[in-house]
């Protein structure tokens, strides 16, 4: 999830200084669109390279962003949770209070269908505060509102439905479900909210809307209607201004989509940083085949394939091993010594701990405790 929300950032980054302010409205829905399922699926990628050095480290990005085990003072009375044990129950809580957050809108939705007059996609809601909106391929519109402006504002609504702009909100809605503690999650979707607007605009005005009394009708029916990432309003504040900007500026040009190429080099970079793991040039050598592996005399720094900790590729089983099992030294804890020790060893070809020894210490006391391994 950090590694898709910093691709998905940046995305909208490059989004926001190079295309926003162009009128190719379904090219920049599609560059949006293509950034959520992008920034979803390149961590999930495993894409390998050979390389002669260490470019990343064992752990990839993430060992760099998460952080990682340190000794403390507080591990002499007990076993004490650090922020990567804590970091999934904080995640899996966030997720479940986006959820039921988003889940209340569907509900509501659900309520006034029933209590609404059904004609095919079009469902009049008996009320007296005027609302026009579309969500999950339906027009809701209060039957209070005038005929007149009522048929315009289905109509507006109407484009909404055939571009399929119900489906770019359902996607928005579960990215902003899993990346809840990401503000460009949200951003993303309110971009993609403007850009259905300025689309079922222009299709309006081509089919014959004039530009004048279309602005004329949204600016009279500025409606309360609940704003939602499940929902295309017919008119929202929020996108008042740059909605009429957009009616009126001059077409940007074909050649503008050339623009998009510039966002090839940066997808690449964050393909390699994410998605590539390093093959070493070093070969193993195949074991021979006797029952007992003798220990070889060379000692491999750089290996084709890297012994992993309970089959964890993302370390946190060995960080949340070392927080449980750590033996703190009672005479540093009675004196409030702590720091980091950071300790050097190999592993044979049996899975075997061996030679362990302190290359970065922070204290005698410290430096010198049982060793877990």
């Amino acid at each position: 999830m950090v590694e898709s929300s910093i691709c998905l950032t940046l995305l909208w980054v490059f989004y926001l200084v190079f295309l926003r302010n162009d009128t190719l409205h379904g090219r920049n829905r599609w560059f949006l669109i293509a950034s959520m399922i992008f920034s979803a699926v390149v961590p999930l990628l495993e894409l390998r390279i050979s390389v002669n050095g260490a470019v990343m480290p064992p752990g990839g990005m993430a060992s760099l962003l998460l952080p990682g085990t340190v000794v403390t003072q507080s591990s002499a009375s007990g076993y004490t949770p650090s922020l990567i044990v804590l970091l999934p129950v904080m995640y899996i809580a966030g997720l479940a209070v986006s959820v039921a957050l988003l889940t209340a809108f569907p509900l509501w939705l659900v309520k006034l269908s029933l209590s609404g007059k059904r004609e095919g996609k079009i469902i009049r809601v008996p009320s007296q505060d005027h609302m026009c909106f579309s969500a999950f391929g339906h027009i809701f519109i209060s039957s209070s509102v005038p005929a007149d402006r009522a048929q315009r504002m289905i109509s507006h609504e109407m484009k909404h439905i055939s571009l399929g702009h119900h489906r770019d909100l359902l996607l928005a809605g579960l990215i902003t479900a899993l990346q809840w503690f990401n503000p460009a999650a949200y951003l993303v979707s309110r971009s993609l909210r403007a850009l259905h607007e300025y689309e079922a605009d222009s299709r309006c005005i081509t089919e014959g809307e004039d530009i004048h009394s279309y602005q004329e009708l949204i600016l009279a029916s500025v409606f309360r209607t609940p704003v939602t990432l499940f929902s295309n309003s017919f008119s929202k504040y929020s996108h008042l201004k740059t909605r009429f900007t957009m009616m009126t500026k001059k077409r940007t040009g074909g050649f503008s989509s050339l623009k998009v190429a510039v966002a090839l080099p940066l997808a690449l970079i964050l393909l390699f940083v994410f998605s590539c793991k390093e093959r070493s040039g070093a070969k193993t050598e195949a074991a021979p085949a006797v029952t007992e592996i003798e220990a070889p005399a060379e000692v491999f720094t750089d290996v084709e394939e890297m012994p992993v900790f309970q089959d964890d590729t993302t370390h946190h089983a060995f960080m949340n091993w070392v927080s449980a099992n750590l033996r703190y030294p009672e005479e540093a804890a009675k004196q409030g010594i702590q720091g980091r020790v950071m300790v050097q060893f190999i592993i044979d070809e049996q899975g075997n701990v061996t030679e362990p020894k302190v290359v970065q210490g922070a204290d005698p006391l410290l430096d010198q405790g049982q060793p877990l391994i």
